[in-house]
């Protein structure tokens, strides 16, 4: 963050997002894109005899790479750019979304926002939400997540989200409770940042 005349502040996002499901990585990318899905089968054969081995025994591997979107906002709903000028006191509540487009249920996510000093976190801000369809446009992501109820900030199993430190973070790497995406939908966090 750069200071700007009369306490302006031009606003840059947090230095750190870190996502994983499972045991592999995803990568993070800062617009809503998919990339493209790879399908692989594995056939063999029992003691030389491939006869043997039918329809059943035909694995099928589907691999389709997330995408982590970070959007910010006023208190009131209108979205900052990246570079916007805010001043000193400005709250602005920050967006996290994964956009489950797979066929299946994304288990185990981690997700984890480090908080540069120029911004406070907001006591009892954090949100999550996983009601939208996947395709949902980012206001409805936004809306949702924002009507949802806060949760205690308490890095604990019975969380799916808190904060530790300036790391805001959600799922069982942080110690909370198990981030699930559901088939179809968007999972959204949400929470409240001052500019210091």
């Amino acid at each position: 963050m750069s200071e700007l005349p009369n306490g302006i502040q031009s606003l840059q996002w947090p230095r750190t997002w870190v996502m994983a499901a499972g045991i592999a990585a995803l990568p993070l990318v800062f617009a809503a894109s998919m990339a493209l899905a790879a399908t692989n089968q594995g056939t063999g054969s029992i003691a030389s005899d491939a006869t043997a081995l039918n329809a059943s025994n035909t694995i099928t591997l589907t691999t389709t790479t997330m995408s982590l979107v970070k959007a910010a906002f006023l208190s009131d709903g209108s979205p900052v750019t990246t570079g916007s000028a805010l001043a000193k006191g400005t709250a602005v509540k920050f967006l996290l979304y994964i956009d489950n487009t797979t066929a299946a249920p994304v288990d185990s996510v981690n997700v984890s926002d480090v908080l540069a000093a120029a911004f406070g976190y907001q006591s009892g801000t954090i949100k999550v939400d996983a009601s939208q369809n996947t395709g949902a446009t980012m206001a409805a992501i936004y809306a949702a997540a924002n009507a949802a109820s806060a949760l205690t900030d308490l890095v604990s199993a019975a969380d799916v989200a808190g904060i530790n430190g300036a790391t805001i973070s959600a799922g069982q790497n942080a110690g909370n409770a198990k981030v699930l995406i559901p088939t179809g939908k968007v999972w959204a966090m949400l929470f409240t940042v001052k500019m210091q």
